[in-house]
């Protein structure tokens, strides 16, 4: 069974990848909250990882594939209040 971190690990990972695509390339602010977050996630900083994701929940305004966006809020949304709850 993957560990909740592995598994928020790869998700990060697989929006961070998305959001490198020529299409999302003027998100940069928003990536650097994310990859911000990555690393908060991989040092086990809860606060300084709910932080970033608070801010690049901030930053979603740039993507303009509703459903990118869609599954990144739902990413936000879904990590920011469990790791509160750490």
């Amino acid at each position: 069974m993957q560990s909740v971190q592995a598994r928020d690990l790869a998700r990060l990972d697989a929006i961070l990848e998305e959001l490198s695509k020529e299409t999302e390339a003027q998100c940069e602010l928003l990536r650097e909250h994310l990859e911000s977050a990555r690393a908060s996630l991989v040092g086990s900083m809860p606060a300084e990882y709910a932080l970033n994701l608070n801010m690049a929940g901030e930053a979603l305004n740039c993507i303009a594939d509703p459903k990118l966006r869609e599954r990144i809020q739902d990413f936000i949304q879904g990590k920011s209040s469990s790791s509160k709850e750490r």
